[in-house]
């Protein structure tokens, strides 16, 4: 079955389109839009094979589209439909090209050149929606490491992998990324609120910061005040160009189920929940893991973080938290204060030499979500879930000038 959906302003194009569509037998269907608009918010709710675009309006419409794919993350092939009039029609397929328009017909439409699209497309579907991925890191209350864990996770993604690595700070009231990474940026994400109807690839990528291991970084606001340039759409818009204009996205969110953060969830392909076995902090994981439940976020696009582990009265112990739970901790991760002295120096964990303790413990957790943010993976089970913790004597301190280091995990 060929789902098409054709975003189309003639009648008479129409016509000639549902004519085609019936040509081919009913393994092929047509909706239509009359707009971009009602095609990306049709697209929200289905995903068709092919989407048809009458290109009737110049270069300017071209433009349009471009903007549309890199902000609403528009993965399927699209194929634009032109007059049959040859002027100008060469400088419009070519920039239609370089957006990303994938084939075109010419108008009349006919079944035969339909068909030939649906076949070249079918040939050519394993180069179509390469895009990058997005993990989104969240938890329910701050404290319990959840930046440190997207942080680390980004750095050693950079640093050891050939990948485009982009870190946004979407803890916007109180992000700390710029500073675990010491870094000074000139720009940060709320100065990309002015800038939403214009942003493309390009641009977000001019506008980050980037830090010695490679990663690129869209800090938080300085101030709250300036956090209140950033809501649900402008959020959504960045992430969308951010798929597209890197290959992986790591976002560190704010810990609230609030309207960014759903925004946040939507464009992720991948959730990480960091908790640490304190049990208020575990009841609020509980009712999260819920919600996500509800928003179709499972146990199969998501991996629970045990963060901060450590033994005091009335604590739960890794098994016990997993059972609370209902699923199991991908990782465990024992407190440590040398997290804190890498904090302090703005150098993270994962970038020491250490192959013990919690930066062993850190390289062996992101491995696990970056092979399940890039392949899909299934979600560790039980049998396979790991206590990575660091010995109870690994407390040398970090020195501040042991050397960066890009070698893979052990």
């Amino acid at each position: 079955m060929t789902q098409i959906l054709a975003v189309i302003q003639s009648d008479a194009l129409e016509v000639e389109l549902n004519a085609a569509v019936s040509a081919l037998g009913e393994q092929t269907t047509l909706n239509t839009c009359p707009d971009l608009a009602s095609s990306v918010s049709h697209l929200r709710h289905e995903a068709p094979d092919l989407l048809i675009v009458e290109l009737s309006e110049g270069s300017d419409q071209v433009r349009e589209w471009q903007h549309a794919i890199e902000v609403h993350d528009i993965a399927c092939p699209i194929i634009g439909i032109l007059d049959d009039d040859p002027e100008g029609t060469d400088e419009l397929l070519v920039e239609a090209v370089r957006v990303g328009f994938r084939d075109f017909l010419r108008r009349p439409a006919s079944a035969g050149e339909l068909a030939g699209v649906i076949r070249r497309i079918d040939k050519a579907k394993p180069e179509v929606g390469n895009r990058g991925r997005l993990l989104a890191v969240v938890s329910t209350k701050g404290g319990v490491g959840k930046s440190t864990i997207a942080i680390n996770t980004a750095v050693h993604a950079a640093a050891t992998t050939n990948q485009r690595v982009l870190l946004v700070d979407a803890s916007l009231q109180l992000g700390v990324s710029a500073s675990l990474l010491n870094l000074t940026p000139t720009i940060t994400i709320a100065d990309l609120a002015s800038m939403q109807e214009r942003l493309d690839a390009t641009m977000l990528r001019e506008v980050t910061t980037q830090h010695e291991s490679g990663l690129h970084v869209l800090p938080a606001p300085p101030t709250p005040a300036e956090a209140s340039e950033i809501d649900d759409t402008c959020m959504s818009i960045i992430l969308g160009v951010a798929k597209s204009a890197y290959d992986l996205v790591i976002v560190d969110s704010f810990p609230l189920l609030d309207a960014t953060t759903l925004a946040i969830l939507d464009r992720a392909d991948h959730v990480c929940v960091v908790t640490e076995n304190v049990v208020p902090t575990l009841t609020g994981t509980a009712a999260m893991l819920k919600t996500l439940d509800q928003l179709d976020v499972g146990t199969s696009n998501r991996t629970l973080v045990l963060n901060r582990h450590q033994r005091c009265a009335g604590s739960l112990s890794a098994s016990e938290v997993e059972q609370q739970m209902g699923e199991p901790a991908a990782a465990v991760i024992k407190h440590d204060r040398r997290v804190l002295e890498a904090a302090n120096l703005g150098r993270p964990i994962i970038l020491s030499r250490s192959k013990l303790g919690v930066a062993r413990a850190m390289r062996t957790m992101a491995n696990g979500l970056l092979a399940k943010v890039s392949a899909g993976a299934p979600h560790t089970t039980q049998a396979d879930s790991q206590t990575l913790v660091q010995p109870e004597n690994d407390h040398a301190p970090l020195s501040e000038d042991q050397p960066f280091t890009q070698t893979a995990a052990e």
